[in-house]
Parts: C-alpha cells; structure tokens; sequence
C-alpha cells in the first residue's frame, strides 16, 4: 500500500466544538455555559491542554478525549477551530447537504464523488461507504460500495450457490451499456473478497483481527472494517465513516462523554493497528455546525455555526491549532450567539485533496472556491 488514503468521519447531528476543545479561561464561555457544558482547569476533571494553541484562552480536549490529545502531543493530529459553513444554517439536512455537496455551483454530485470521477482511481475497491447508505458526499462516484464489513460485499455472503449467481449475473448484464462495468466490478470484488476472507482448510470466514484492541461501539466497528480493507490492500482511496448522536439539546454532559470517549479510544485504536500505513493515510473529523455559546435550560446547547475538525495524519504537521480564533466576545459572536467562523471548511478539504491526495487541479471537486493553504502538511 503505497498510494494516499483519505478517511472521512462525520460527526452527524452537530458536534459541540466548543465542549470537545474547549477555550476554557475564556470568561465570555464561563458566563454562557454551566460548569458540565464546558471543561475545567482543575480538579479530577480536568482536560488535557494543548501546547499550541490559537489564543491565550487556555484551550483543552475534553477530559474524556485521551487519546485525540495524545495524537496531538505526538504531533499526528491538528486542530482548525472556528472552522465551518461560511453559507451556515442551522437545519441539519441543508447543512449536511451543502457540506457533503462543498460547492454552491456544482450538481454534479459530492465532493468526494466528484474526485472519484476526476482521479478514477484504480484497484478493486477504490471507495467504501461504511454503514448503511453512502453518504451525499461519495454521490457520483460511480456505484460505491456500501458495508458494514467486508463479508457484506460476497455475493451472497455464506451461501453455497454464490458462484452460480455471480456467474448468472455476468452472464445476463455484463455486456449491458449501462450496467455492465458495475455489475462486473460487484463481481469481480465478490469473487476477490471470497479468496482472500475465506480460510482455505475450513470454509469458514473468521472476524477481522486487529492488531490492537478496539473499544466496543459503532465507530469502532466501521474502522476495523476500513483498517481490514486496507490491511487486504483492495487499492482503497476514499473511506468514510457517520457517528451519530450528537445533536445534544437536552443532558447534554454525560452522552457527551460517552461519545467523545468513543471518537477518542475508537480512533487511537484505528491509527494503532494501521502500524506503518499510517504513513499513506489522513483522517478528517468534521461535523455540520457546532452549537450555540449558551447553554439552554435543558442542560443542553442548540445549534450554532463555528465548530473544531481534527486532521491526523502521518505527514501532517499536528500538535498545531491553526486558523484564526475570533473569541466569544457578544461583539465577536456570528449573530450574538454563535461561534463565528474564520476558516471556511473547503478550506482544510481542499488542502488535503492538494498536498496528501496529491491532486493538482482542484477545480472539478471545488468549482467555486480558491483554496489558500493553512500549512496542514509537512
């Protein structure tokens, strides 16, 4: 595995960029928000500092984000705060399709479909959709696979008479105009997955076994399934991966926990088992607005505009917090009550489609925009 590998994690239901890395000595923020909606300085819940940061506000990861601040002590994990929509709003739906769209001129699908169109990259799976749909984003890469895990993709998985069919459906479809290519790739993958997955002596097809120990949980589950793909050297270029539930209106402090938790052990256990593909791979977190400074009277924050995404990498230049920190002061704040936003998220994309993917010519993926490099790579 030599080619760069892009993974795509989407925090669906807007993420709290101001409680995962929080300016907490910001008095704006000690104002707005009870002592559960924010981190603290002190005590036995404290969060972990980062070094380098964007402002003199004492910026923490979340006492439960462990593993993201040892990344970025270990400089494989940079922040953009104050990064996001520059068109926001604050409807999930419009957001995440202008988001995953990344273009307000384009219609010709997301933008990672429109790199897959542009690059065709080669091998028998160039992208994965973990989960069960593929995301707007990956529309009009040409039929992308989706799964839950890699047996998900034999035809039909276990069954006896999966040859038959596969060699029925090559027979009836495979010269078809139109659907033939696809057909023919759904096949030849089967056929590929079947060899590689299944244990010659026995029959059987024995679970994924990673290097490390995941933690037990959603996003875990669909990053072994995109370390596995790798780990089989299918030619894979583009994965993403949704973790949901973080739309955090009412209670927000304990669920909050839990899921970061999660999206901390989850992805420190992924980079772990890659072992030395670290090197070939990014991984975006991003999600599709953050939430309001102020709390509201159900323990819990509405949606806002400016949020945090993390970029690890094994040639990004982490343990950096880049872009610009507009601060929370009423006058600094989009609206009076959100997170301004400084960075336009296309932004960071852009930068790693040009400098990781190695994409010279972005203007069929971002048609309307201008990308200006943040110095995310070494």
């Amino acid at each position: 595995m030599t080619e760069p590998v892009l993974v795509v994690i989407f925090l669906r239901g807007g993420a709290d960029g101001l409680h995962l890395i929080c300016p907490s000595a910001d008095t704006d923020l000690i104002a707005a928000r009870a002592p559960d909606l924010r981190v603290a300085r002190k005590g036995d819940k404290a969060g972990f500092v980062l070094q380098d940061q964007a402002a003199d506000v004492d910026f923490r990861f979340h006492p439960q984000a462990k593993g993201l601040s040892e990344l970025f002590g270990a400089g494989e994990l940079a922040v953009v705060h104050a990064a996001g929509l520059t068109d926001g709003t604050r409807s999930h739906f419009d957001a995440e399709d202008k988001m995953e769209r990344a273009s307000a001129v384009s219609t010709t699908g997301g933008w990672l479909g429109r790199w897959l169109a542009n690059q065709e990259p080669d091998g028998p799976l160039p992208a994965l959709a973990v989960g069960d749909s593929a995301p707007e984003s990956l529309r009009g890469g040409g039929g992308v696979p989706v799964a839950g895990a890699l047996d998900d993709l034999i035809l039909p998985a276990g069954h006896e008479l999966s040859h038959m069919i596969g060699q029925s459906m090559m027979d009836g479809f495979a010269a078809h105009p139109l659907i033939g290519p696809q057909i023919s790739k759904l096949v030849g993958l089967s056929g590929l997955l079947s060899d590689r997955l299944t244990d010659p002596d026995t029959g059987e097809r024995p679970n994924y076994r990673p290097d490390v120990k995941y933690p037990k949980g959603p996003l875990a589950q669909s990053l072994q399934t995109i370390a596995h793909a790798l780990k089989l050297d299918l030619g894979l270029r583009i994965a993403t991966a949704d973790y949901g539930g973080w739309d955090t209106h009412i209670n927000q402090a304990g669920d909050f926990a839990k899921r970061t938790r999660h999206l901390s052990q989850a992805l420190m256990a992924f980079w772990r088992d890659l072992g030395d593909r670290r090197e070939h791979v990014t991984v975006v977190v991003m999600s599709e607005f953050g939430r309001r400074l102020r709390s509201n009277t159900a323990g819990g924050t509405d949606h806002g505009y400016g949020n945090a995404m993390m970029i690890v990498g094994g040639n990004v230049k982490g343990g950096q917090m880049l872009g610009a920190w507009p601060g929370l002061q009423n006058e600094a704040l989009a609206q009076g009550a959100d997170l301004a936003i400084t960075t336009d998220y296309r932004q960071v994309l852009a930068e790693v489609l040009r400098t990781h993917m190695k994409t010279p010519d972005l203007s069929p993926i971002f048609p309307d925009f201008a990308d200006d490099p943040l110095g995310l790579f070494a």
